[in-house]
């Protein structure tokens, strides 16, 4: 696919480029020789002619094996892939929780079922807000009947934009659900586990929401809110 030069990041492209290149491979060192060798027995080559058989061999292998490594380098600079930029990355702290956190002392006094009720509907918006999520990210994707309509060049900018804008997208709801929804779902969490009588965390299925705020997967805010369902539908 054509890539529109003047959207590539070449300090970015630069380094992941060089190294993904080949410098010992093989095949490339054995077609160097092998071009060294057929340009002395073929007379009518007149490549470096002037020199001696051996520096003409090494000369030979030397420009083959350059020839090809500029030209290998020079393909993944314009087909690697462009790396996102990541200045809005999800390398901002998670606030440590504090060490007595109100919610975990109201939810220890909150009778079994209300405990259950509250853990059903923290779970159910949940769900809500990341299919809300989703559905304002598909609303921005190029749709399949337009693409016959543009230019291969416009094609390329509107791939650009739809990747730019699912990160940006996935941030935006990272960040809010950080905000709303990562405390008191471990704090409904650990409580269940403490009422049900689970000592050894190890053994639950590990979400990656829940345990470090991480948005992996699929659907990982419904994986969360699933396994709260079920703690709480595990309550005597």
């Amino acid at each position: 696919m054509k890539r529109p030069f003047k959207n590539r990041n070449w300090k970015r492209i630069a380094p992941r480029a060089w190294k993904q290149l080949p410098l010992l491979q093989p095949t490339k060192l054995a077609g160097c020789v092998t071009v060294s060798v057929l340009n002395v027995l073929w007379h009518g080559h007149g490549v470096l002619r002037s020199l001696p058989l051996g520096p003409r061999i090494v000369a030979m292998l030397v420009l083959s094996y350059a020839v090809v490594t500029v030209a290998e380098l020079l393909w993944l600079l314009c087909t690697v892939q462009q790396p996102v930029d990541l200045s809005f990355r999800e390398d901002t702290p998670v606030p440590a929780a504090p060490e007595v956190d109100p919610l975990v002392e109201q939810l220890s006094e909150l009778p079994r079922r209300e405990l259950k009720e509250e853990t059903l509907q923290l779970a159910a918006e949940m769900r809500s807000f990341e299919a809300g999520s989703d559905s304002a990210y598909v609303t921005t994707l190029i749709t399949p009947r337009t693409l016959p309509h543009m230019s291969e060049e416009e094609r390329d900018r509107e791939l650009d934009r739809e990747s730019t804008e699912l990160v940006q997208r996935h941030m935006v709801t990272w960040r809010i659900y950080r905000d709303r929804f990562y405390r008191p779902a471990r704090a409904f969490r650990d409580e269940l586990r403490k009422r049900l009588g689970i000592r050894n965390p190890r053994r639950e299925p590990e979400i990656p929401a829940l345990d470090q705020a991480a948005l992996t997967g699929a659907k990982p805010i419904t994986e969360a809110a699933d396994y709260l369902t079920e703690l709480a539908n595990r309550l005597p």
